[in-house]
């Protein structure tokens, strides 16, 4: 059986931008790697790889009944905390921070983006479970953990005003 081709780095930061970035940092305009619909299906791949993997796992642990009867199940409706980090990479400083609460197939909370401008880890990892607890009360339901991280480009960040936009808010 072949190995998996590894994960192209260009292609997750690529996944981070906007659709309109995407094209045109990677179009005929800029380095021309864009390849259309196979681009497409990559950057939704690196965007949901956690939750493609959370739901791989949960399905092989789960129970071992046939893919027929898997299919007839109702979606459960177990809680799930998202967390958006707003940053280029995992090594570069964490720009923003956003947490939402879903339960089965709706989105029950949502935490909206703070800038995290000189938090240290334990402030991110306060934060989090403070978001956590706050839901968990508020919904009367168990939350064990975070069930997927979702990574963002900061050049996204919804806040205004935004460090990043300051150039761009004053014009």
């Amino acid at each position: 059986m072949p190995m998996p081709a590894k994960a192209s780095d260009k292609c997750r930061q690529c996944s981070k931008l906007s659709v309109k970035s995407a094209i045109s940092l990677h179009g005929t305009e800029g380095d021309g790697c864009w390849a259309g619909e196979p681009c497409h299906k990559r950057r939704t791949y690196y965007k949901k790889r956690d939750l493609y993997n959370r739901n791989r796992r949960l399905k092989y642990h789960g129970d071992k009944e046939s893919a027929a009867q898997l299919e007839s199940i109702s979606i459960p409706t177990v809680p799930a905390v998202i967390v958006y980090f707003y940053r280029q990479r995992k090594d570069e400083p964490l720009h923003a921070l956003a947490v939402e609460l879903w339960v089965g197939q709706q989105k029950k909370a949502t935490r909206e983006p703070v800038h995290t401008l000189g938090w240290k880890e334990a402030n991110v990892r306060e934060y989090i479970k403070s978001a956590i607890t706050s839901f968990s009360q508020q919904y009367e339901v168990t939350i064990n953990g975070i069930a997927a991280t979702v990574e963002l480009n900061p050049q996204l960040c919804p806040l205004a005003p935004c460090p990043l936009k300051l150039g761009e808010q004053s014009q």
